[in-house]
């Protein structure tokens, strides 16, 4: 079988869902599927789909606009290939698409919390979602908060829809014994104890939010830690990043933009506290990474939340910047974070 995927979130540097459809990838390739991914501008191939039975598909020359791309140049090239199915990673199915889709949906958020995103955001998803969907053979969440979204928004899926819960590589894991943190302090925290936010800088990410209650902490603390907010600016970061330039505490704020895999991974071990305060989420990846690195974890109480932490973290309202400087007082709290390390 040659399984098709829309491969454009491997562009550039990868996030959450590039994370899921290299996992998907190499497992379908691992059992004998060949997989043809196909984007709208070149990209490198992960190291992990170097294996035999997966193949890029040539971009366009020159690069055009992803949904133009998917809607006009994609479904000819779906056909040449000898696709047998396409997974729609991204949601969006091709009008004219030859083969059977899949549409993979990770959130509905443009739709569900248009004012976190962009205008082209929304457009792009929003203008083409209730379609494809429609048009998708299979329809599958990610979560159950994302399962839950559709079937309030869009109730005539429910006939073709299935939940696939994400996972946790192994990948992500605490540290090996003797490792203790110095060379991740050192790098990115001037060698001191620090709190950590790691995702793409944007609104719906409640980091602003985070900056306050940890002016609030600093305040009560005797030694109080760092804080590292690490991740690629996404869109409307001024807001964000004029609170963080504004904030009395930020010469102990930590901006090292996008990080690797490996530094996520060392970052999470290796901090005190991880901290996620979003308003919206499809699912919130890095909240079960953190748990599983062994990182103490607050998060906002929010159903997509609530599903990845499960009862290893500690939750608080979102954009209530006191009471998440209390709930990550109680997480720096050594009996606290045992025992959340204890229910990991």
């Amino acid at each position: 079988m040659n399984i098709a995927c829309d491969a454009r979130s491997l562009v550039g540097r990868r996030t959450g869902v590039a994370t899921w459809l290299t996992e998907v990838a190499a497992g379908l390739a691992r059992h004998g599927r060949n997989i043809s991914l196909a984007a709208s501008k070149p990209f490198e191939l992960p190291e992990t789909l170097r294996v035999a039975g997966v193949r890029q598909l040539p971009p366009p020359r020159p690069p055009i606009p992803g949904t133009l791309w998917l809607h006009t140049l994609l479904p000819h090239e779906l056909a040449r290939c000898g696709a047998d199915v396409f997974i729609a990673s991204l949601a969006v199915v091709p009008r004219r698409c030859p083969v059977p889709a899949v549409a993979m949906v990770h959130d509905i958020t443009p739709r569900t919390h248009p004012h976190h995103h962009t205008l082209a955001n929304r457009f792009c998803f929003n203008a083409y979602l209730e379609e494809s969907l429609e048009r998708a053979v299979v329809v599958v969440a990610g979560s159950a908060a994302t399962e839950a979204a559709l079937l309030e928004q869009l109730p005539f899926v429910r006939t073709k829809l299935a939940r696939i819960s994400y996972g946790v590589d192994g990948f992500f894991s605490p540290p090996a014994a003797g490792d203790d943190g110095s060379a991740t302090r050192n790098r990115f925290a001037s060698g001191r104890r620090y709190l950590l936010h790691l995702g793409t800088l944007e609104p719906r990410k409640g980091i602003s939010d985070l900056v306050r209650a940890f002016e609030s902490l600093r305040s009560r603390l005797a030694d109080p830690p760092e804080l590292v907010i690490a991740g690629a600016p996404g869109w409307g970061t001024a807001p964000i990043m004029a609170a963080i330039e504004a904030s009395p505490a930020r010469r102990h704020i930590h901006l090292p933009g996008y990080v690797t895999r490996e530094q996520a991974r060392e970052l999470l071990r290796h901090a005190e506290a991880f901290v996620l305060a979003s308003e919206a989420e499809g699912f919130g990846l890095p909240l079960a990474e953190a748990i599983s690195c062994g990182a103490p974890a607050v998060a906002s109480d929010i159903p997509a939340l609530r599903e990845a932490g499960g009862d290893a973290a500690l939750f608080t309202p979102p954009g209530n910047p006191a009471a998440l400087a209390t709930a990550i007082g109680r997480a720096l709290e050594p009996e606290v974070a045992g025992e959340l390390r204890r229910r990991a």
